[in-house]
């Protein structure tokens, strides 16, 4: 077996093995039990999860993965590029992101729906 891929969880990594088992190729995610104590442990690129396959299908799982990185960082937008919508808390102005009900800073309540949400 040889790793093709290291995910940034176990989500990413049984993401790319399924995508790798469509096209008929055998993998295997190794790893993803250490997501359970990963609480208090240094990571590292070793310690990530990870999607094996075997000797043989190298070559026929690269160009899987590497269109998959391709779309996936196609996909990922900087914040910079698309703000998250916000509101402000009338309490200490803090900008809170729109899908919290809560301020983080003060624990005061969002503001009624007539209340401005910036975009």
């Amino acid at each position: 077996m040889q790793q093709v891929y290291t995910a940034r969880d176990e989500m990413d990594a049984n993401f790319v093995k399924g995508l790798l088992q469509q096209e008929g190729i055998q993998a295997v995610v190794q790893g993803q039990a250490l997501g359970e104590v990963w609480g208090n442990l240094p990571l590292t690129a070793k310690s990530l999860p990870s999607v094996w396959v075997p000797e043989a299908d190298v070559e026929r799982a690269k160009p899987v993965v590497d269109e998959y990185r391709r779309t996936d960082e196609a996909n990922a937008v900087d914040d910079a590029e698309r703000p998250r919508a916000t509101w402000t808390c009338p309490n200490c102005g803090e900008k809170v992101e729109e899908q919290f009900t809560q301020c983080w800073k003060c624990g005061h309540n969002r503001p009624g729906p007539d209340a401005d949400v910036v975009a």
